[in-house]
């Protein structure tokens, strides 16, 4: 009997547990359900430049399977490039003949390009690619009501933080069904904007593409070209670019030491740090370079504890679980207000120890960084880069208005 009344009252937890399932399970569409229908008329796609394309770009008078050969023997993966390639060119004319049926007006263009007019037009951005290929899009949308919402073109390959579930790349369709539906959100992702002051402060921008010498890379400037005299320019400039990830301020060689002059917030001095260059990151930008920065290796904290406790033994299950937790609580929310700053490889000796209130990394409002470096560049998300040398400010913060409404469906 005794039994019986134990099955009996298992049974009943069980049923009460399946109800809190379900009612769960509603509530969580409910919580997704909390825009209207939304049904776009223009559309811009905005198309990732693969690796493939942009090796024939370079190469118009090789055959394909000389071009092949020549790629091979620099010790390039042909079969993964042109697997990339066709993967996200299916993944583009599958969104195109769906806008078609629902009489959606699209235009597709990539970096080779880019025009602000095209951005204007729609009241859709749709990025389709990687993380890299949003940033690009993200970077010539100005205001926080344009809508942008990207698509992973190859998840077998690519993580795609920044874009939809990998589940959506395989029933696009669904996107535009939950969107008419009003089953997304919307995501304010904080962005950087930045003041220079000083001199030189108009002199062209470059893109870090332009490097390495990437097609269409001076494109990217069309709306960059200042006419008159440099020197009867303002002595203060508002760039015309906000940061997604990040902004990076050091010399372009990265083997040189980079001098600068940091204030946190409202604080009235600067303080003069060197290293490997400054990462002022978003939330967004959390989960990507200054995570890179900061995380614990498994090695520095197998290290640590063994000198913090040489009788022990920990198990590599302990210190995975110790730089996962520290790894993880890096991460802060997308729609923050704070930056996240990290002096990258930050000197420290005996002739220079470290500057009162300044950490290797830590959190403020703002930061205001003056430039001691002699051939220095200050980039916007690992792309746009305009020169910051010696004497230049640049005033780093964010503002309500500079956000990026991304649309967001559940997982």
């Amino acid at each position: 009997m005794t039994v019986f009344n134990h099955l009996r009252k298992t049974a009943r937890t069980l049923q009460l547990l399946q109800s809190h399932s379900i009612h769960a399970h509603k509530g969580l569409c409910i919580f997704f359900r909390n825009e209207s229908s939304f049904v776009p008329k223009k559309v811009l796609i905005v198309a990732k430049l693969s690796r493939y394309y942009f090796e024939r770009l370079r190469e118009p008078e090789l055959n394909e399977t000389q071009l092949k050969l020549k790629l091979m023997e620099r010790g390039s993966d042909y079969d993964a490039m042109t697997a990339s390639h066709f993967a996200t060119k299916a993944v583009e004319d599958e969104v195109i003949q769906i806008l078609r049926k629902m009489n959606v007006k699209c235009k597709i263009i990539d970096r080779t390009t880019l025009d602000q007019s095209h951005f204007t037009w729609a009241d859709l951005v749709l990025p389709i690619g990687g993380d890299g290929t949003f940033l690009l899009a993200s970077n010539l949308i100005f205001d926080n009501k344009k809508p942008i919402m990207g698509i992973n073109s190859y998840p077998k390959k690519s993580e795609g933080y920044l874009l939809l579930p990998a589940k959506y790349t395989r029933n696009i369709a669904e996107i535009f069904e939950m969107l008419k539906a009003g089953h997304h959100s919307i995501l304010m992702r904080r962005r950087i904007r930045t003041t220079l002051k000083g001199e030189g402060i108009w002199k062209a921008p470059f893109h870090m593409h332009e490097k390495g010498r990437i097609a269409g890379g001076e494109k990217f400037y069309v709306n960059e070209k200042f006419e008159g005299n440099p020197d009867e320019l303002p002595r203060e400039r508002c760039l015309p670019w906000l940061a997604l990830n990040e902004v990076f301020m050091g010399e372009t060689l990265s083997a040189r030491t980079s001098s600068l002059f940091i204030k946190l917030d409202e604080e009235q001095k600067y303080q003069k740090v060197k290293g490997s260059g400054l990462c002022v990151s978003t939330g967004t930008g959390s989960t990507s370079w200054y995570k890179s920065i900061n995380s614990l290796s498994y090695q520095t904290a197998r290290e640590i504890l063994s000198l913090i406790d040489t009788k022990r033994q920990f198990t590599n299950d302990e210190i995975e679980t110790i730089c996962s937790t520290f790894n993880s609580n890096l991460r802060f929310d997308a729609e923050d207000s704070k930056l996240c700053y990290s002096i990258r490889d930050m000197i420290v000796n005996d002739a220079m120890s470290i500057p009162k209130r300044i950490y290797p990394r830590g959190f403020c409002k703002k930061i205001t960084v003056r430039s001691e470096c002699f051939d220095a560049g200050l980039v916007v998300d690992g792309g746009i880069a305009v020169p910051f040398n010696f004497g230049t400010i640049a005033e780093i913060e964010t503002f309500p208005e500079d956000s990026l409404r991304t649309i967001t469906l559940p997982d």
